[in-house]
């Protein structure tokens, strides 16, 4: 999910454009050129699409395809007015790219081209935090029966058995940080996040650069309320995560240190959440804030953030308390309405 998530601000270059031939309104067209390619700078082997994500859902559009050298052109449609950030980008399934911001681009201009500074930058992507991949190829024989069996146990659902199979199967392997990791996830399906929480641990002491395991181990934290070491093992995450594969590890931090009551750096790390994700895939994190900005004395933030929330997630699990909370900010009937920060 970031050298794959490394954003380069056109904006910050100056570029601008002329008005050249308006389509509707205040809108200007620019004929905007750019190219794709792989991490070794080769051009992509498959058909690439390109498109455009912006924080409104009205802008968001598809775009032209790549050609086989990884080149592109698209004659795209501005308006200077409307208040939103949009970002170009490559797709392909089972890739991720890097995102150029776009939003600068304006009508100043006698020169209404534009070629993207740099490429857009396809890797393969990452698996969630939560997922069990693991190639069972250097597996121990006794480690692999039993791990293939857990596998099947979980797809059937029944997470006892499968919990009781991958036991076996750390036992087999004990310096395998992906079995510890899967063992984890299973006893959160479980419903023991102290178990989950061991387990986790346990795989990040075998393989400190196994990075999903400190995403688990501070959401296993952060169930049992362990504000210290959710926030210590993000910040250990943050520092270890150098191409940024795991942002969500941001809004985590977030909600440990809002626990631990410091909110100045739980609303620094809460505005990063929102500034890695311009699309919202992480919608919560606006809630988050507002509870943040709230705790501040910032009424006026929070509500603004609470309901940015609620546009973006109109029927969250826990709508009602939610929208309760909001609908009673700054009385004292809102300290008996307290939803999660994070739903996991």
């Amino acid at each position: 999910m970031l050298s794959m998530r490394a954003l380069v601000s056109i904006g910050s270059l100056a570029v601008s454009f002329i008005l050249i031939g308006s389509a509707a309104g205040d809108t200007y067209q620019v004929i905007l050129t750019g190219k794709v390619t792989m991490e070794d700078g080769s051009a992509p082997p498959f058909t690439v699409g390109i498109e455009r994500a912006c924080t409104d859902v009205q802008g968001s559009a598809p775009g032209p395809i790549a050609n086989k050298k990884g080149e592109f052109l698209w004659r795209m449609e501005f308006d200077p007015f409307l208040q939103r950030t949009c970002f170009i980008q490559a797709t392909y399934p089972g890739y991720v790219s890097t995102r150029l911001e776009i939003t600068a681009i304006n009508a100043t201009s006698h020169d209404p081209t534009f070629r993207l500074p740099v490429p857009l930058v396809l890797s393969r992507s990452v698996p969630e935090a939560n997922s069990i991949v693991i190639s069972d190829a250097d597996l121990p024989s006794k480690a692999k029966t039993a791990f293939r069996a857990g596998m099947k146990d979980a797809d059937a659902g029944n997470y006892a058995e499968a919990a009781s199979q991958l036991e076996t199967a750390t036992a087999a392997a004990p310096k395998s940080a992906q079995l510890w990791h899967a063992l984890g996830i299973v006893d959160d399906k479980l419903q023991k996040p102290a178990d989950a929480r061991k387990a986790y641990e346990r795989a990040i002491a075998d393989d400190p650069k196994f990075l999903p395991g400190y995403v688990m181990l501070t959401r296993a934290c952060l169930e049992t309320k362990d504000w210290q070491c959710a926030s210590q093992t993000a910040d250990a995450l943050i520092k270890a995560d150098i191409k940024h594969l795991y942002p969500e590890i941001y809004l985590h931090r977030a909600v440990a240190l809002y626990g631990l009551k410091d909110l100045a750096n739980a609303e620094a790390s809460a505005r990063e959440a929102i500034r890695v994700d311009p699309a919202h895939k992480r919608s919560r994190e606006e809630y988050v804030l507002g509870r943040i900005l709230e705790a501040k004395g910032d009424l006026a933030g929070a509500g603004e953030h609470m309901a940015k929330y609620l546009e973006l997630e109109p029927a969250p699990v826990d709508g009602d308390l939610v929208r309760g909370h909001l609908q009673n900010l700054g009385k004292p009937e809102a300290k008996d309405i307290d939803p999660q920060l994070e739903l996991f």
